[in-house]
């Protein structure tokens, strides 16, 4: 899913860059020039945000005159650049990309919409209960596609937390691990 957005942009002329890890890819109030795909690697956008290879970064920049944050590597990493007047026109071009996009970037509000939710729930085993209900685990048995860390780092949770967190459901009877990775709520 990660990869999604970057295939509204294909026929746009890119460039790569190569990022060390702690090296700017923006700052906040530069001027907003291009969009990006992040090839490989993390970016740490704002104070919290974080972003992951696949992922698409800074679209809000089509829209907006300057960067609103800080765009910092957080390991070595290799961005795909998309001059904005191009996105911008390519969208222009193609309508029925522009609503594909469109319904893309709703997607992505609604999930951000969820993680705030998540985020405004105090107990740890309600965090991870409403996260795993986003992804499915009250109707069948998902498989999660990160580490338990990436996950903890996610819902603002410690690992350790987290952890005793996942233990803690277990015993309740509320949650069921039938293998790696593998989680089921009941």
């Amino acid at each position: 899913m990660a990869e999604e957005g970057r295939r509204f942009l294909g026929g746009i002329r890119t460039r790569s860059q190569k990022l060390d890890s702690g090296e700017a890819l923006f700052r906040a109030g530069d001027e907003a020039r291009a969009i990006f795909h992040l090839e490989r690697g993390v970016l740490r956008l704002g104070s919290f945000q974080r972003a992951q290879a696949g992922e698409l970064v800074a679209e809000d920049a089509l829209f907006l005159p300057a960067y609103p944050c800080d765009a910092v590597a957080l390991s070595p990493s290799r961005i795909e650049i998309f001059p904005k007047a191009a996105v911008l026109l390519h969208l222009s071009a193609h309508p029925q990309i522009n609503m594909a996009f469109s319904a893309y970037l709703a997607g992505q509000v609604r999930a951000l919409r969820g993680r705030l939710d998540l985020m405004r729930l105090n107990r740890a085993p309600d965090r991870v209960v409403a996260y795993l209900t986003q992804l499915g685990a009250d109707k069948d048995t998902i498989r999660l596609d990160r580490p338990l860390v990436a996950v903890a780092e996610e819902i603002g949770l410690t690992h350790e937390a987290l952890y005793r967190a996942l233990a803690r459901l277990q015993r309740d009877n509320r949650l069921i691990r039938p293998g790696r990775g593998l989680f089921r709520l009941l």
